[in-house]
């Protein structure tokens, strides 16, 4: 499939690990996903900023975030977007 937007969850977003998961086989769907996206957004609370999960899915540059608050040092380092 060719989508035009995806939105997809993220249990932790870090900057060495980027968009990760604790499920492999749900890290393989989303990464599959993930490519086929014109445009990515990445959906999580302020919470999953500095945890990382043990499957990497996409990276910290890949697409926008989507949050209610972001850690300082990641607003230089990829597209967050306050809601």
């Amino acid at each position: 499939y060719h989508f035009t937007k995806g939105f997809f969850g993220t249990n932790g977003v870090s900057r060495a690990a980027g968009h990760t998961t604790p499920d492999a086989d749900e890290a393989l769907v989303k990464r599959t996903a993930v490519q086929q996206c014109r445009k990515q957004y990445f959906l999580c609370d302020n919470s999953k900023f500095n945890v990382v999960s043990a499957v990497t899915f996409a990276a910290l540059t890949t697409g926008t975030i989507l949050t209610d608050a972001a850690a300082e040092d990641y607003t230089e380092s990829a597209d967050i977007i306050l809601c």
